[in-house]
């Protein structure tokens, strides 16, 4: 038999019973409307800047070296198919929170107690579980699925999104994760927020030309792509301090909409992304604009055709749950380590990584009894099966035992 939690299916008292379990009551007495102080201009213009530094990112991860960027991938894949690449991109990510914070700001430092890490172990866990089950996160779904037009990121966002939106309401995460004008103060502004994204956009780009100016020989172009991969985790990395995705307060603020402090900013980190990546994949899937990757023999970009089933789905739904809970997805995680190393994110760290562990365990037992079973009754049936004994115009006459 089957493990009870894989036999889940899809429905809505599946989602609402995880929901009640998850969060704690929340009277309707204590739902405030109101907007954050720190929803300001500038905000919204530090958001859309980091967020088309993540596109310009996601566009080089695609146009040079081939693939899709998906940091839950890449999280899983450090130990299942480890490589130089993939360690390199990772140690991009923990420089670029430790660089970036420092010379922009935005580090945050969490406050400690019990229930913080509870919240973020087990907020982490299902952000692992969620997007392993679903086979993408807010990078890999949000900002390439969408702009490739992809069904299924089109079910998987929104739902992910509706559901960390109820359960950060629910469970009070801007509480938990209290906006620190410290920390906001301490930003160094849109203007240099700006101006350090074009200059990593422009670092890209020279790398990128850099890649395409000749044919490299096959040694070459393996340290091209290792360092293309260092490049791209710095760009990504940086683009989530900038843009304030890697700071657990103000994704609680966004998405806790009854804090009485909402604050939408982070909204303009998605469609300032989708400007950058929405007309390369549409030029490169529907105009045929790129022939190949400038360091690769062929684009390795998953098939659009997808079904949506109930894996996408209760995947959809763990993950927003996760992420409205800990207030972080697999990439602020891995930036934190660098720009804010402490108990609460190495918490936050172990339970990500358990959370894919635990749903590539469940994987693999359930396709390995799967196969036993359709196994077992093929032979059932083979055994079962009667041997016929036939006349001369070839109809079955009488039946024999095996």
């Amino acid at each position: 038999d089957l493990p009870f939690w894989l036999k889940i299916r899809f429905r809505p008292q599946t989602v609402l019973v995880a929901v009640s379990i998850v969060c704690s009551r929340r009277s309707a007495g204590m739902f405030s409307f109101g907007m954050s102080p720190f929803f300001t201009p500038s905000a919204v213009a530090t958001a859309a800047a980091g967020g088309m530094l993540l596109g310009c990112a996601v566009v080089f991860k695609t146009g040079v070296l081939s693939g899709v960027l998906g940091i839950s991938t890449y999280t899983k894949r450090l130990f299942v198919n480890p490589s130089l690449g993939r360690y390199a991109f990772v140690g991009g990510m923990i420089a670029s929170g430790a660089m970036t914070s420092a010379l922009y700001g935005g580090a945050e430092h969490m406050t400690f107690s019990a229930e913080l890490l509870t919240r973020l172990g087990v907020g982490a866990f299902f952000v692992g579980v969620g997007a392993s089950m679903q086979k993408g996160c807010t990078s890999g779904h949000g900002l390439t699925g969408l702009a490739r037009l992809s069904l299924r990121s089109w079910v998987a966002v929104p739902l992910f999104m509706l559901a960390g939106i109820l359960t950060a309401t629910l469970s009070k995460s801007a509480s938990a994760f209290p906006p620190n004008p410290v920390v906001e103060a301490g930003l160094a502004g849109w203007h240099a927020a700006v101006i350090a994204c074009a200059s990593i956009a422009t670092l890209l780009a020279i790398l990128a030309g850099l890649s395409s100016c000749r044919q490299w020989e096959e040694q070459t172009t393996a340290v091209l792509s290792v360092l293309g991969e260092l490049v791209i985790g710095l760009s990504f990395g940086s683009g989530l301090v900038i843009s304030g995705m890697s700071r657990p307060s103000k994704v609680a603020a966004f998405l806790d909409i009854g804090s009485g402090a909402w604050d939408l900013s982070l909204a303009f980190v998605m469609g300032g992304a989708l400007l950058v990546t929405f007309p390369y994949f549409q030029s490169l899937e529907r105009l045929k604009a790129q022939e190949k990757p400038l360091l690769a023999s062929t684009f390795d970009i998953p098939a659009k055709g997808g079904a949506v089933d109930h894996q996408l789905l209760m995947g959809a739904v763990l993950f927003g749950m996760g992420w409205g809970t800990c207030g972080m997805c697999p990439g602020p995680i891995w930036v934190n380590v660098g720009s804010a190393p402490s108990l609460q994110v190495l918490v936050a760290l172990v339970g990500l990584l358990l959370g894919i562990g635990a749903w590539e365990v469940a994987q693999r037992h359930f396709d390995s009894t799967l196969a036993a079973t359709t196994a077992g009754a093929t032979q059932g049936i083979a055994g079962a099966s009667p041997k016929m004994e036939y006349d001369s115009m070839g109809q079955g006459l009488v039946s024999a035992a095996a």
